[in-house]
């Protein structure tokens, strides 16, 4: 077994010349079937190049668009999905809901298909990394990117909150990160929209990743709101700044009684150089009662955004009193 790969030294700023060479097989057995029988049910629009990543719903692939010449990602439901009527709809909605939005910092659709047994779309190939590889390579980040990075996200979210759109799953996995250093917001696999009728087997259902949920999440009410993203994007900019969670435990029990109940570790405290206002930003998003929090992504982006938080250093770090230290 092959597959193709793009050539290494392929200038992906010229959709016309996109060289595309056979190499050895570097995935497991597996993989390459999946891959196979992908390419075989898409036809001849899309060469499909490799396998990006997995999830426990679906599996995105590099691909090429023949027809209009560009590099894309494809997202199917995994093979041993497809037969489960309630998975192929709730795929469906990711793709209706990921298409509905249209701004800088959410990767955005390109086209959702159906070819006999598999469900597709198509996405925006985004050249870089994901925040977790990311922070598996530098396992913390420092105050002004993440900043930066917190700030670009609360846009994204109030700009999915406007239209409805609750993502539920906020965590490094699904943000990616390009070249130039944008966030982009992906995977809205279990995402909530008060306008599409619930689906029966959901009722009382939590879903997201418990490390990054808010206690309304965790406790499986149904009606969580836009502040519960923002709960999660706290955890997020705990996680870039200190290089680890705010709660941890050995079983979903004592997760869940942490984010409920243990107070919020102290930011300045794990990562003292961050600024005053930066911590404030973050602790209020890990309050634990929504009315608590920041109310709309746009309110901690101004926070974010304002002179305060580049300007305003610790008292003892500020330059003046370091350069009398120094004197």
């Amino acid at each position: 077994m092959t597959i193709a790969t793009l050539h290494p030294d392929t200038d992906d700023s010229a959709p016309d010349a996109l060289p595309l060479t056979i190499a050895p097989a570097a995935t497991d057995a597996g993989v390459d079937v999946e891959r196979a029988w992908i390419a075989e049910q898409l036809g001849a629009q899309y060469q499909v190049v490799r396998p990006l990543g997995r999830g426990g719903m679906g599996a995105v692939y590099l691909a090429r668009d023949r027809a209009l010449h560009r590099v894309v990602a494809i997202k199917v439901l995994r093979r041993e999905r497809c037969a489960d009527a309630l998975e192929r709809e709730r795929f469906r909605r990711e793709a209706r809901m990921m298409a509905r939005l249209t701004h800088p910092n959410v990767v955005p659709v390109h086209a959702f298909g159906e070819s006999g047994d598999l469900l597709y779309f198509v996405m925006q190939y985004v050249d870089g990394e994901s925040l977790a590889e990311r922070l598996r390579r530098e396992e913390r980040l420092g105050a002004r990117e993440v900043r930066r990075i917190m700030a670009e996200l609360a846009m994204a979210l109030d700009y999915a909150h406007a239209q409805g759109i609750v993502h539920r799953d906020l965590k490094p996995e699904n943000i990616l990160i390009d070249r130039q250093g944008r966030p982009l917001l992906t995977d809205f696999g279990v995402a909530a929209l008060p306008s599409f009728e619930p689906l029966a087997a959901d009722a009382g259902l939590a879903f997201g990743t418990p490390q990054y949920m808010s206690p309304e999440q965790l406790v499986g009410e149904h009606a969580i709101d836009g502040r519960s993203d923002l709960y999660a994007l706290g955890v997020l900019g705990f996680l870039m700044l200190t290089g680890r969670l705010p709660f941890k435990g050995r079983s979903l029990g004592e997760l869940s009684a942490r984010h409920l109940l243990q107070r919020v570790p102290s930011v300045a405290a794990a990562a003292p150089l961050t600024p005053p206002v930066l911590v404030d930003a973050i602790e209020r998003c890990l309050a634990k009662e929504p009315d608590r929090r920041w109310q709309r992504g746009s309110q901690l982006h101004d926070a974010l955004t304002s002179r305060r938080v580049a300007l305003k250093w610790p008292r003892w770090a500020r330059p003046s009193a370091l350069k009398a230290a120094v004197i």
